[in-house]
């Protein structure tokens, strides 16, 4: 009696602890193909011109769409806006982000992450005098990390960095003509990330 139910403990243990290698076995997210997020960045605007700087805080949504090429390399395209207050003049920035990401620990819950390309940026502010708009090309930088709860969905954090020159201004008729100014962002990046398929 004592050598049946002895047995059976240990085979109960046996049971649970196959259980949970399975389930831990099967737990590795793929970041291959596609995959949405929406995030929200808490940033600080500083703009520069001709030596002069201003500065204000604000917050960014931004919407990612990405594609894994491989289980560390991904193409990413992004939209965001954001609306700083420089200068005492209420500005709009919209961006569209396009670049890579490479991600460590292939198949981990927790995964690094680094990030960056190009961003066209345009610029707009509405004055009593008309429209004044710019569109330009700035680098844009992340490094953070993704955490996954499940097979499909991540909840991702970073750091951001971007700078941009509007130089290419176009102002109403009759307006005199602007000086270069210098826009770069740092900022705070949380989300979450739904991916399209789970290995």
């Amino acid at each position: 009696m004592r050598f049946s139910v002895g047995s059976s403990l240990l085979a109960a243990s046996f049971a649970i602890g196959v259980s949970s290698v399975a389930q831990a076995q099967t737990l590795r997210p793929s970041t291959t193909g596609l995959s949405v997020a929406v995030t929200a960045t808490s940033a600080r605007a500083t703009s520069e011109t001709d030596g002069d700087e201003s500065s204000s805080n604000g917050f960014i949504p931004r919407l990612d769409i990405s594609y894994g090429a491989t289980p560390r390399f991904s193409l990413v395209a992004a939209i965001g806006r954001s609306a700083p207050v420089l200068d005492g003049a209420d500005y709009s920035v919209r961006n569209v982000d396009m670049g890579m990401r490479y991600l460590g620990y292939a198949g981990r819950v927790v995964r690094p992450f680094v990030e960056g390309g190009l961003s066209v940026r345009k610029f707009s502010l509405d004055n009593t005098f008309g429209d004044i708009t710019s569109q330009d090309v700035g680098p844009w930088f992340a490094a953070g990390g993704m955490w996954f709860p499940g097979s499909r969905v991540a909840l991702e954090g970073a750091l951001t960095y971007s700078s941009v020159q509007f130089e290419s201004w176009r102002v109403p008729a009759g307006s005199p003509n602007l000086l270069p100014v210098t826009l770069r962002e740092l900022g705070v990046r949380a989300g979450l990330r739904l991916f399209q398929r789970a290995r």
